[in-house]
């Protein structure tokens, strides 16, 4: 049997363009960002402000090809990553970007909240 090496293993290229200026603004305009343990998989970013919204919004939602640069990003803008799989894996599977937090979540995330503003005073 002659079969070529690309018919046997499947190799996905990403067809989708990183764009650095919306992975920089999402990130910028976040509290924090929450990621999978080792920080290789997927990284989203929170947002939270008491005075103008009623609930939190996800900032930047993003995949194992675009974490190289948006740790890049967050490491020179000086944002905290929670390292947190299921939480992140929560987020990341059912939320987008611009997309509000639903009620069912609030719980984690208010943890994760507690945590990074007792953790600054």
């Amino acid at each position: 049997m002659n079969l070529n090496y690309f018919q046997i293993f499947a190799v996905h290229k990403y067809d989708i363009e990183v764009s650095v200026p919306l992975l920089h603004q999402g990130i910028k305009s976040s509290d924090f960002l929450v990621s999978d343990d080792s920080c290789t998989h997927r990284l989203v970013g929170l947002r939270y402000d008491s005075k103008t919204m009623h609930e939190p919004e996800i900032t930047i939602v993003c995949a194992r090809h675009e974490m190289a640069v948006a740790k890049q990003i967050a490491f020179s803008l000086g944002k905290r990553i929670y390292q947190k799989a299921a939480l992140s894996a929560m987020l990341f599977h059912n939320y987008t970007s611009g997309q509000k937090l639903r009620c069912q979540d609030y719980n984690e995330v208010a943890k994760v909240y507690a945590k990074f503003i007792c953790s600054n005073k």
